[in-house]
């Protein structure tokens, strides 16, 4: 296959593209390959594990939030065990190279968790988050 044909099935069938191109990577022929668009799935790769894991990042602030500010308890236990499922998730996809720019997004990352919690009980939560990064991201 040639570099046009693959960047039209890229645009076409993109799951066929996906066969097609790990089946010239597994054969070694690397004139077969559409350069451009396998640097630009990798680089969204790496964005959307990075996006998943704030996702779940966000998701455990806003249910400890929650377990700590909202009056509810017969939603305490629900609201833990999502904290689980969120942590696991997100230990499974988190990455070391992550980390310092998890650090760096840290406060959006809060304000945003908080004002879904705020908006959602009409109550108010710290301003600044409660909980340390490496608190949320340790392995229990």
């Amino acid at each position: 296959m040639n570099q046009i044909t693959s960047l039209k099935l890229y645009e076409t069938d993109y799951y066929q593209w996906t066969i097609e191109q790990a089946q010239a990577l597994k054969k070694r022929n690397f004139n077969q390959l559409d350069w451009d668009n396998i640097i630009e799935e990798i680089e969204a790769l790496g964005r959307s594990e990075y996006n998943a894991v704030v996702s779940l990042l966000m998701r455990q602030i806003e249910h400890r939030l929650k377990i700590d500010y909202v009056s509810l308890p017969e939603c305490r236990n629900k609201w833990k065990a999502e904290i689980i499922a969120f942590k696991d998730g997100m230990l499974r996809k988190l990455a070391p190279s992550m980390k310092t720019k998890l650090e760096k997004e840290f406060e959006k990352i809060y304000k945003v968790a908080s004002r879904i919690v705020e908006t959602e009980y009409e109550i108010s939560v710290p301003k600044k988050c409660p909980y340390s990064l490496a608190e949320l991201l340790k392995d229990d």
